[in-house]
């Protein structure tokens, strides 16, 4: 018997996917197929929190005008029929009430359990794909690790480790301590 393989969905099509689905589910598009996230942990949610509340605190003090925005679909050119959501971007252009945006100057995901390396590799991918994108970080859950990939330094990953680490953002002209990030998290509780 002949396997039935169904047609990619399009960024269009997935859109009117998810228009039916609960708000309280998280999906993404991924090589032309819907996929189900598993619900955020208060853990994760602290990590995102900490560093949108930390860039616009930054954002203010400079007077910039980009925005930090979570789970936002994020159009990648490598892949036309994917729309991932970073856990938080930043986004340069005037916020318009889409949920998809495409100039993304820096993209975050905070790492959970599931995330496996293939899924990693292929968001680093994608994400270097995106134009204006200068910066991709990734925030691990599990020990004060923080990666930054630059655009500048051709992609390659620049490790950030322990509390008393700093992650330069000079797309933004911000520094952040990695305190800031793991700012009540059960790891800098247990931290020194």
């Amino acid at each position: 018997m002949q396997e039935l393989k169904l047609k990619p969905m399009t960024i269009e099509e997935y859109l009117d996917f998810t228009d039916t689905r609960p708000k309280d589910e998280k999906w993404e598009l991924i090589e032309g197929e819907p996929v189900l996230s598993p619900s955020a942990t208060d853990s994760h949610e602290l990590f995102v929190m900490n560093l949108g509340v930390a860039l616009v605190l930054a954002r203010d003090k400079q007077g910039a005008t980009w925005e930090p925005m979570p789970e936002i679909g994020t159009r990648v050119p490598v892949s036309p029929n994917s729309l991932p959501e970073p856990d938080l971007m930043v986004k340069e252009e005037e916020v318009i009430g889409s949920p998809i945006s495409d100039d993304a100057l820096v993209l975050f995901d905070i790492l959970s359990p599931s995330n496996r390396k293939a899924d990693r590799e292929w968001r680093h991918r994608v994400y270097a794909s995106v134009p204006n994108c200068q910066h991709y970080v990734t925030v691990s859950q599990a020990r004060a690790l923080v990666v930054r990939h630059d655009r500048a330094n051709n992609w390659k990953a620049v490790e950030i480790k322990g509390m008393d680490g700093g992650l330069e953002l000079s797309a933004l002209s911000v520094s952040m301590p990695l305190r800031t990030i793991y700012r009540a998290t059960p790891l800098l509780r247990k931290a020194p």
